[in-house]
């Protein structure tokens, strides 16, 4: 009875062992998949940011890019690119030239 005692004995133990020895790898394997879930969860958080920042930017663009829409549909833009650019002028207006 005593032999059997301790072969039942010796199995437990080595059970227990190996049981152990899982739940150690299952530990480490464990720590280092959330360690590199969290150096992920740090990149995407940046990169989330940098994206919110362009996002900011491409809203005032497109801010500035409404209002100048609004502009060009005007008369006094339609004056100014006839003056500019195919020289009218208006009545009484005196027109200066430099020669080069």
């Amino acid at each position: 009875m005593t032999r059997r005692r301790r072969k039942i004995k010796h199995k437990g133990s080595r059970n227990l062992g190996l049981i152990a020895f899982i739940v150690c790898f299952m530990l480490i394997s464990v720590g280092l998949h959330s360690r590199q879930l969290w150096q992920r969860k740090v990149q995407l958080e940046a990169q989330k940011a940098q994206l919110e920042s362009q996002i900011q930017s491409e809203e005032a663009r497109s801010l500035e890019l409404e209002q100048l829409r609004k502009y060009v549909q005007t008369d006094s833009y339609a004056q100014e690119v006839a003056q500019d650019q195919l020289g009218l002028v208006h009545e009484g207006e005196i027109v200066f030239e430099i020669e080069k």
